[in-house]
């Protein structure tokens, strides 16, 4: 028997430092997620994170694109998978969805609303996108 997991994640353009974020919106207030799928029979964590972003943007994304932040036990919610999309070109394409999506500074994203282990995760994925920045230069 398989043990599910989450796959979640988000799109990230360099050139602009920006992050392609959901936003879950209440009567109070909006609150930024990530994209996530829960995962299925037999499916790796990767291709769980690629469907979900996949149906949720209508998009396709390749999977050469995707990229590894990092895996962790959340205490509620078992194991975890984060994960990032390389999205190119000079302007970051605005995507219809069933959650609204938006894109945002990295820079500017401690001023919004969302988990902590949302926002540690995000800082996390920054980290490894700018480690593998520096190492190739």
């Amino acid at each position: 028997m398989h043990k599910s997991f989450y796959a979640s994640g988000f799109l990230y353009h360099s050139p602009s430092q920006q992050i392609l974020l959901q936003q879950l919106t209440s009567d109070t207030d909006a609150k930024l997620v990530m994209f996530r799928g829960k995962s299925h029979k037999g499916n790796d964590p990767q291709a769980v994170f690629q469907h979900c972003v996949e149906e949720a943007l209508g998009v396709t994304v390749p999977a050469s694109s995707i990229h590894p932040v990092y895996d962790y036990i959340h205490d509620k919610f078992g194991e975890q998978f984060i994960f990032y999309v390389e999205v190119a070109g000079a302007t970051p394409k605005t995507y219809a969805s069933k959650n609204k999506a938006e894109w945002f500074l990295l820079s500017k994203l401690s001023k919004r609303a969302m988990s902590e282990q949302t926002r540690h995760d995000i800082i996390i994925g920054e980290r490894v996108i700018r480690s593998l920045l520096n190492s190739q230069m």
